[in-house]
């Protein structure tokens, strides 16, 4: 028995292709129309037991005039991108999808590939303000294993992103935490060199405090010592808190790295004792100057208040009620000004006091000279006795700070602030 051959492909040319298909088996471009034989009445169609008859009749009979089937004229020109006749192309087994005269066969999805390459994820860390780079890159979702694929993907995704993570803490914990801690111990000690360089300054300024009342007896003279101290006394301050605040926020990175890089406890331990020892030191020279700043503040506006008073005294001994008059206003304003700063940190109690009942004196003396221009003698000798009151309170040692108060005061501050710098030095 003689097997059965298709016709051949018109492009690839293969020749076994099913009776009645479609598209070849071989490039699955489509096929040709089968072409119409004519069969006798009964003989059943579709059917070909061998070559297709020329014609009906026995053999070696004429041939009749019946219409014959035209010649198949041969494969369409090609299109672009498409191979011609002729040319058969090589097709790996199992492979689904050719091109073809409109492109892919929509009856078949397209060839796995893989899922894409993921985008490299970056290496670098931002912790405790500074950047650090990972000594690996971190690994981007590997493609599923065919045997995870019964799992639901969300559940399988999460594991993997688990996975993911728990590498990524690992390097952290052994690669970069420790690095981290290396870096705030460096900084720890560069915060305290530059602490200790500054002990000279703040230590000028302390001898300032502790001779801030020594001033001119002229108000006029001590306006101008005192401007100038304030602005050391505060210049002075704002350097010992910018050094306290710096070493204790270097002590509050370690402390949290304490906990996450046991490597380095040792070094961090040794780092924060240091620390800790240099903040006690630099509060007590915070909480001295802050005093003195605070002082100053008061001793200003009541030296100007005293200048005031000084011009009302005076007009008062030439008889000018006009000019005696004209300072009270501003008088007032600067003694209500350090009454407002009286009772802030590190002032003793004597300050406040004192400060009104000067501007009880103030208020008595305009009294007075409303008396004096009214001619009230009754209330020229009320005023006159509140303002001699007052007076006499301001001496009394309830209202008057001694000497030596900065000097009690600030000194033991001073000792405990040059003992710190002196350990940061020595490395103790």
């Amino acid at each position: 028995m003689q097997a059965y051959q298709s016709p051949p492909c018109p492009y690839c040319g293969a020749t076994w292709n099913q009776p009645g298909a479609q598209a070849c088996a071989n490039c699955r471009n489509p096929l040709p129309p089968p072409q119409p034989s004519y069969a006798p009445p009964g003989y059943p169609q579709g059917q070909q037991p061998g070559p297709p008859p020329q014609g009906y009749g026995a053999p070696n009979y004429p041939p009749q005039n019946y219409p014959q089937q035209p010649e198949y004229p041969g494969a369409p020109p090609a299109y672009p991108g498409q191979p011609g006749p002729g040319y058969p192309t090589y097709v790996p087994p199992g492979y689904q999808q050719q091109p073809g005269a409109y492109g892919p066969d929509p009856g078949y999805g397209a060839y796995p590939q893989g899922a894409p390459p993921a985008a490299a994820q970056g290496t670098t860390l931002r912790l405790f303000g500074q950047t650090f780079t990972l000594p690996l890159a971190l690994p981007a979702l590997p493609a599923l294993p065919p045997a995870l694929l019964q799992f639901p993907q969300g559940i399988v995704r999460r594991a993997a992103a688990v996975a993911v993570a728990l590498i990524v803490v690992l390097v952290l914990f052994i690669g970069v935490i420790p690095a981290i801690a290396s870096s705030q111990i460096s900084a720890a000690s560069q915060s305290l060199t530059t602490a200790t360089s500054h002990q000279g300054k703040i230590d000028a300024v302390f001898t300032q405090a502790l001779t801030l009342r020594a001033s001119p007896s002229d108000p006029n003279a001590a306006k101008v010592q005192f401007d100038k101290l304030a602005k050391s006394l505060n210049d002075g301050l704002g350097l010992v808190q910018s050094d306290e605040s710096a070493l204790t926020s270097v002590d509050q990175r370690l402390t949290v790295l304490q906990w996450v890089a046991p490597s380095k406890s040792a070094g961090i331990t040794a780092a924060r004792h240091r620390l800790t020892g240099a903040i006690a030191g630099l509060k007590q020279a915070d909480q001295a100057l802050t005093a003195a700043v605070n002082e100053v503040k008061v001793i200003q506006p009541y030296n100007d208040a005293l200048i005031d008073y000084g011009k009302i005294g005076a007009a008062l001994a030439k008889h000018d009620l006009v000019g005696a008059g004209a300072p009270y206003p501003d008088a007032q304003q600067k003694i209500e000004l350090a009454i407002s700063y009286s009772h802030a940190a590190g002032l003793p109690p004597q300050i406040a006091k004192q400060v009104s009942s000067f501007g009880d004196v103030l208020l008595n003396t305009e009294s007075l000279i409303q008396a004096i221009q009214s001619k009230d003698t009754a209330g020229i000798k009320k005023s006159t006795d509140a303002m001699n009151a007052a007076l006499k309170a301001m001496s009394t040692p309830e209202e008057t700070v001694p000497a030596d108060y900065e000097t009690k005061t600030f000194a033991p501050m001073q000792k405990a602030y040059d003992a710190a710098m002196k350990a940061i030095k020595s490395g103790s």
